[in-house]
């Protein structure tokens, strides 16, 4: 099996870094996503749900945090079915 990216990304994700449980299970939903909206630049984690940044974070800043989490980070998004 091979680790291919989604087709598209949410609307408003600038960034997306795959996270260790990504890797492991092949599954390349389970990201570390970076969004800018209203001048205000965040980072979610789809596997726990971990958030970051606020209005006074540069874009630069919130996606070396993106990265950092995601290289270590292996929760698993929780069921929605």
């Amino acid at each position: 099996m091979s680790f291919q990216a989604p087709a598209l990304w949410p609307e408003g994700v600038i960034a997306r870094y795959a996270t260790y449980a990504a890797e492991l299970l092949q599954d390349a939903n389970v990201t570390v996503d970076v969004t800018t909206e209203d001048l205000r630049t965040a980072g979610r984690c789809r596997g726990c749900g971990t958030s970051w940044g606020n209005y006074s974070c540069y874009e630069h800043t919130v996606k070396k945090w993106a990265q950092e989490h995601a290289e270590k980070c292996r929760a698993l998004p929780r069921p929605t079915a």
